[in-house]
């Protein structure tokens, strides 16, 4: 998310009965909520496309050149190497909504209307961008699923991994599944991230302590903290190195939570009645039937991913029109508080994440 930018005519219509100063005045108040609820665009690449310039985003992906292990002949000349690229395109899409307002409620409330519907907004716009970018995210290829070979046969948590494709339900390792997805990472020569979106006006970033990011739902917190090599974020050497949301560590991924990652309901093994894993399911209690609920675990590393909005335009601009007399409204009764942004996002390499699908405890 970006304040404007600067570019393009603004008049005062843009944001209906809000001049340009008080529209600013809002939206760097709505702006650093918005942002401290992002988190999967936190640490993917940031673009802005022009106005005037068209809606569709173009990423170009350049392709590592090979290993030269074969001396060069004398007197010949060897043959050249290719500069290979992929182009990866999406397409920016309006999002946004509004509230009713009367009259009455502007005149006779108690309570600062505009404001507190404001600050709701901006929650609301932050939720919304971040479950747009989660739902674009967790359809990666790479993937594991814990206790079975698809989501429709996950069984098991996030600590506990089959030893084979069969029934078995003994562990291997606390932290398989992480330990493979830290393997297929670091096989892929993907990089750990070492920045992530600043949580404040405009489009900055900020260091951050380089790793891989494991992004799930509060949910699987107690199954995370159950596997015996998992450091809580309160002993970390640094603690003001912690991440928005971020729960602790194990070898290296550092797991942050957010309710914008939901589960797929029902999503995955049958559970028999008196399951010893008392999978969490939305048709079933603890030792019921029903079917597991599937968590995705999202583990990134750098460049996975890009987000983009539309430059000269407010990321994520207010729009305030008060009860005035109008056609179909003549005694001016009615009004509306709105937001609206220009908003996409895209995997930019299959390669570098990796998604876990588990279940969580019943608790």
């Amino acid at each position: 998310m970006a304040a404007y930018g600067g570019t393009g005519s603004l008049t005062g219509q843009s944001y209906g009965d809000l001049s340009a100063n008080d529209a600013f005045t809002i939206q760097k108040k709505m702006l650093p909520i918005a942002k401290r609820l992002l988190t999967f665009a936190k640490f993917a690449q940031k673009e802005t496309k022009p106005q005037k310039g068209g809606l569709e985003i173009r990423h170009r992906r350049y392709e590592r050149f090979p290993i030269v292990d074969t001396p060069i002949a004398e007197g010949v000349t060897p043959d050249f190497t290719s500069l290979e690229h992929t182009t990866i395109m999406h397409t920016l899409k309006q999002y946004g909504t509004y509230v009713n307002t009367t009259d009455i409620m502007l005149a006779a409330s108690h309570d600062p209307v505009v404001r507190v519907i404001t600050e709701r907004q901006a929650q609301q716009a932050g939720e919304t961008i971040d479950f747009l970018a989660y739902k674009v995210f967790r359809a990666g290829t790479q993937a594991a699923y814990a206790g079975g070979t698809s989501r429709a046969t996950v069984d098991q948590t996030i600590g506990q991994q089959g030893l084979t494709t069969a029934q078995s339900k003994a562990p291997v390792g606390a932290d398989g599944l992480i330990q493979r997805a830290i393997r297929k990472l670091e096989q892929q020569d993907a990089k750990k991230l070492r920045n992530k979106l600043r949580a404040s006006v405009g489009i900055a970033t900020e260091p951050i302590r380089e790793s891989f990011i494991g992004i799930c739902h509060p949910d699987l917190r107690q199954d995370l903290e159950a596997i015996s090599t998992f450091i809580p974020v309160e002993k970390y050497s640094d603690t003001s190195d912690a991440i928005e949301g971020e729960i602790g560590s194990i070898k290296g991924v550092r797991f942050i939570t957010t309710t914008q990652a939901t589960a797929f309901a029902d999503a995955g093994a049958t559970l028999a009645s008196g399951d010893a894993q008392h999978a969490v399911s939305t048709s079933g209690t603890q030792g019921s039937s029903g079917n597991a609920d599937v968590y995705p675990v999202i583990i990134l590393a750098q460049d996975f991913g890009g987000c983009a909005t539309l430059g000269g335009m407010d990321s994520l601009r207010s729009k305030v029109v008060t009860p005035k007399p109008g056609p179909g409204d003549p005694l001016g009764q009615r009004g509306t508080i709105a937001w609206d942004t220009m908003y996409s996002c895209v995997i930019l390499q299959d390669l570098w994440m990796y998604r876990i699908e588990c279940t969580a405890t019943n608790l």
